[in-house]
């Protein structure tokens, strides 16, 4: 009798699962890296000349939700963002002043103005083969360039000294929603892990202008509109998350366990969970770093600590040692300044940059992780060490700086004058680090993570020396702020378990 069991057990599951895609959801979400042509247009109104109508690259990024009615047809919402540039291109003499996208220097020269964009759309669906798919989309759609303006102009001095206008040229984004339709292709390819890769041509043709200006050529001999009537050909490259596997994996431990699905579903989230203890991780991420200047020498305590907020890349490597204890080693780069901040100028700042630094880190991670398989955070420890090049002239100083104020905050009278003298005392930062960082299992070996970590320098690597008056104090000479390394920084990025 139970030979018998155990027969008709193995007959129930391979029938249930005989079939490749036995079971497929309804729901699809769709993340995808979109590069589109557009070209900015213009209208002479006055004279012969014109700039070009220069070809640009428009970057975004879109997610998009799908409903599969059937087989055959299938619609979406998406929304996602992207910048669209302002590219100038004026010829003058045998030259040209700007470039197109193929043109050396485009991302230096153009202008990239930030967009939002939402759509619904329907698709058609043909069936090729087992793995490949071609849809056919039509969607609707509105899309948000803000209300900014931006104006460049170019020119010379003549042998006599009188400045010649090669180029003036505004524009002004109007604050409003433009409506957009879209016509597109898309051919999908099926993984292993049952989730698709799509790649999809389609074309965004815009009801009204992305912006309007003027421009005015060679001291207004020529002079007309230019604008930008928003119609976009885009490429987009896209992963689709389709929860095929995982639900057929559900219905197969639900066939092999005899449990029913919501204790199904927990035993697959448990599996999808798990992380080798000697498993080994890429990650890339990029975010905000703080790293200012510390008073630590003022008897008045009128300077205050303070930083500015820098674009800060990071590439960090992860590898299991034991027991969710694992060794980290990345390297960073940061742009370090040097700020003044007076107590008493509560929204008042001044800095410059006064060097990057290149750093390399080598630490400790502990994953918490409960029984579940749930990583509930890891926390980070080590040490870094980084190196930048800034020098001091042949007189030990850097740099000098001076500046004041003579006013009133809040209705009260406010005069102070500084001066002060900056040096470099290291090219080499060494700091110890703590950090806290959450990841979140997007699909398969793909993470989203988020990183914050707390950098504590060991010793000055710069210091400026201020000498200051006013205040209703005591004019103080020798006060002092210092760069340690010291820095706060907030990352997110994405992250690949290797193995």
């Amino acid at each position: 009798m139970r030979f018998l069991d155990v027969l008709s057990l193995l007959f129930v599951v391979s029938s249930a699962f005989s079939q490749e895609n036995l079971l497929e959801s309804k729901n699809q979400y769709t993340f995808s890296l979109v590069n589109g042509l557009n070209r900015n247009a213009t209208k002479v109104e006055f004279g012969e000349l014109s700039p070009e109508n220069a070809l640009s690259v428009v970057h975004g990024f879109n997610f998009h939700y799908t409903r599969i009615l059937n087989p055959k047809f299938s619609l979406a919402t998406g929304l996602g963002f992207g910048f669209l540039p302002i590219n100038i291109k004026v010829k003058s003499f045998e030259n040209y002043l700007g470039t197109d996208v193929f043109g050396r220097g485009f991302y230096g020269r153009a202008y990239f103005n930030p967009f939002f964009r939402l759509e619904a759309s329907g698709a058609y669906h043909q069936k090729i083969n087992d793995k490949i798919e071609l849809k056919y989309s039509l969607g609707a759609g509105l899309i948000y360039y803000g209300g900014s303006s931006y104006g460049s102009s170019a020119g010379y001095q003549d042998t006599i000294g009188q400045y010649i206008e090669i180029y003036d040229m505004n524009v002004k984004f109007d604050d409003k929603l433009k409506p957009f339709v879209s016509l597109g292709i898309e051919a999908t390819k099926k993984l292993k892990n049952k989730d698709l890769l799509s790649l999809k041509l389609s074309y965004d043709h815009s009801f009204s202008n992305a912006y309007n200006g003027t421009y005015s050529i060679y001291n207004g001999t020529s002079t007309g509109k230019y604008f930008n009537r928003g119609s976009v050909m885009n490429l987009s490259f896209g992963y689709v998350i389709t929860g095929n596997k995982k639900l057929n994996r559900i219905k197969e431990l639900q066939t092999l366990n005899q449990v029913d699905p919501k204790k199904a579903k927990k035993l697959v989230m448990k599996e999808n969970r798990f992380i080798d203890p000697k498993s080994s991780f890429l990650n890339v991420s990029g975010g905000m770093g703080f790293g200012g200047m510390k008073v630590h020498a003022d008897p008045n305590a009128s300077l205050e600590n303070y930083a500015y907020p820098t674009f800060l890349p990071r590439i960090s490597f992860e590898k299991g040692i034991k027991n969710n204890i694992y060794w980290e080693f990345g390297i960073h780069s940061q742009l370090f300044y040097d700020v003044t901040k007076f107590a008493v100028a509560k929204y008042s700042s001044s800095g410059s940059g006064v060097f990057y630094a290149v750093q390399l880190s080598s630490g400790g991670i502990y994953r918490w992780i409960l029984k579940n398989n749930y990583n509930v955070i890891n926390i980070h420890t080590g040490l870094s060490l980084g190196f930048h090049g800034a020098r001091n002239d042949e007189n030990g100083i850097h740099s000098w700086g001076s500046g004041g104020m003579n006013g009133t905050i809040n209705g009260n009278p406010v005069s102070y004058d500084y001066s002060s003298v900056s040096s470099v005392k290291s090219n080499v930062l060494t700091s110890l680090y703590l950090g806290l960082s959450k990841d979140f299992r997007i699909v398969n070996n793909f993470y989203f993570t988020l990183n914050y970590r707390q950098q504590f320098g060991l010793y000055r690597v710069y210091e400026s020396t201020y000498n200051y008056s006013g205040l209703s104090v005591p004019t103080t000479i020798g006060a002092k702020t210092k760069l340690t390394g010291s820095s706060n920084d907030f990352q997110f990025g994405f992250k690949i378990k290797l193995k």
